[in-house]
């Protein structure tokens, strides 16, 4: 048994999503990051039970992020750039990998990407901080990433769609 530690779970984000992606670490500044999986059940009894049934329907993913400012980050750079244009609709959708690199096979790591909204939720105050929620959107694609020259190369499992 191996205990997993926190930088072991890395995020990146696509900082050029209108272009070639720009996989940029998620992280500088940053002291907590989790994902919510926000569950979306539906609850239902019938006359004829005592007690009710849940099924689990779907997961509406989120994940809130306080990033204290360093100029020269792409994440800050790409994030503060949507601030500033007020970015709405198709400007704020994005990719988001999400690497497992504690699970690793001959070089490769479980990983899942996903399509995402990045919503901007408050600037500055007392810390020179900026704060934004990334929703994850539809089904994330699961697979495998290899790291070439720092970089995540992504490649989706045969049996998932393509994000």
């Amino acid at each position: 048994m191996e205990k997993v530690t926190r930088d072991q779970v890395v995020t990146y984000l696509d900082t050029t999503p209108s272009t070639e992606e720009t996989w940029s670490l998620l992280g500088i500044g940053i002291t907590s990051y989790g994902i919510a999986y926000n569950p979306q059940v539906t609850t239902e009894k019938w006359i004829i039970n005592k007690n009710a049934t849940s099924s689990l329907d779907s997961y509406q993913m989120q994940g809130d992020v306080s990033q204290k400012i360093y100029k020269g980050d792409p994440c800050f750079e790409y994030i503060n750039n949507l601030r500033r244009t007020l970015g709405v609709g198709s400007k704020v959708e994005t990719h988001v990998l999400d690497i497992d690199t504690y699970d690793e096979e001959d070089g490769n790591y479980k990983a899942t990407k996903s399509d995402c909204i990045i919503a901007i939720t408050n600037y500055m105050a007392e810390e020179a901080v900026i704060e934004y929620s990334i929703y994850y959107n539809g089904d994330p694609v699961t697979g495998t990433v290899k790291m070439q020259d720092g970089v995540p190369v992504f490649t989706a499992d045969s049996n998932t769609p393509s994000v």
